[in-house]
């Protein structure tokens, strides 16, 4: 069983790594985008990037940044306010955005994989992707009622004190 203090340095450690990570995600999509590409070398050495994104994009990426903006600010709450129903409530609501970022993607789409020379890649990529954000969202959807159940029985716990 862990320490009381073992349990705060736990969740600050996560709340760093989770803020990190997001900032990290929030800069490459936002800037670094045009990498989501195929590159090929042409015969005198130049590389040509061919870009797998199409237009709607730009459409999914004002979704994306929100769900970032929110879990930053939600993480870096939950650093300095110590309070465990907060906490709960607080990764619901990001979940709950994760699963928005991951089904809008999956309906909108953005991605062109016919760049890619090999004709079999161009015909299975499209159907993995969105085979994965969907259980991306799925897996999402799961852990938001464990933490609603986990929530009603804190609440519960709260109110029998």
């Amino acid at each position: 069983m862990k320490s009381p203090r073992q349990g705060k340095t736990s969740e600050i450690s996560s709340d760093i790594f989770m803020i990190l990570v997001t900032v990290a995600n929030l800069i490459f999509f936002a800037f670094f985008h045009r990498y989501i590409a195929w590159f090929t070398t042409e015969p005198d050495g130049s590389a040509i990037r061919l870009s797998m994104l199409t237009d709607e994009y730009f459409i999914w990426l004002p979704i994306a940044i929100t769900a970032s903006i929110l879990a930053i600010v939600a993480y870096s709450i939950m650093l300095f306010y110590r309070n465990d129903r907060f906490r709960m409530t607080a990764e619901i609501v990001v979940i709950t955005a994760g699963v928005v970022v991951a089904t809008s993607i999956a309906s909108i789409f953005p991605f062109d994989f016919s760049v890619i020379p090999n004709a079999t890649l161009v015909n299975v990529l499209p159907v993995v992707a969105r085979v994965l954000f969907i259980l991306l969202a799925i897996f999402y959807g799961v852990t938001i009622l464990i933490k609603v159940k986990k929530l009603k029985q804190y609440l519960a716990e709260q109110e029998t004190i």
